[in-house]
């Protein structure tokens, strides 16, 4: 069985701390935050070279593709974040006013623990499919307790087994290229 290391001891601190920084935050906030980046991202990936052709023709003419479709995520990415913490705004007003304010921040400590463990879960999984870094996290893993709970999210997560198709395609495109 796995003992409790300093390993686990930095990592529950720092998923402790931003879960405290949730009880400031609210459940609200902490989730529209969470949403509006990842929208955010979500729709500039999308519409990036419209959005940039756009301010291209109205606001500033860019010459350069790249500068145009990099200029339409950001505004897109900027304009869904503040979007979607203007609504959070607006929401935790209500709570405020509501008996709901208590039971707000106590999720916002649960949620913002839960998204920084998942972050942290992804970097450790990401890390430990590197030989190199894996052999130096071992020495401070090597009696974790919270370390084996992290990879197990994280492969959840991340899943980086691709299908035998696409890696085949992938062979097949970079000896193409050779």
């Amino acid at each position: 069985m796995n003992s409790f290391s300093y390993f686990d001891l930095v990592v529950g601190l720092l998923i402790v701390l931003v879960g405290l920084k949730g009880i400031v935050n609210g459940f609200i906030r902490e989730v529209f935050g969470l949403i509006g980046i990842v929208g955010g991202v979500f729709i500039a990936s999308v519409y990036a070279t419209e959005a940039g052709g756009w301010i291209s023709q109205h606001i500033y003419t860019f010459e350069n593709p790249s500068a145009i479709s990099l200029i339409g995520f950001l505004v897109l990415l900027a304009l869904v974040w503040i979007l979607s913490l203007v609504i959070a705004e607006l929401l935790q007003k209500v709570t405020r006013i509501s008996t709901l304010n208590s039971m707000n921040r106590i999720l916002g400590f649960c949620f913002g623990a839960f998204k920084t463990f998942m972050i942290f879960s992804i970097i450790f999984y990401a890390i430990s499919n590197v030989q190199v870094a894996k052999r130096f996290m071992q020495k401070y893993t090597d009696n974790s307790f919270l370390y084996p709970l992290l990879l197990d999210s994280g492969a959840v997560i991340i899943k980086l087994d691709l299908p035998q198709g696409e890696v085949k395609e992938a062979k097949e495109k970079i000896e193409e290229k050779n």
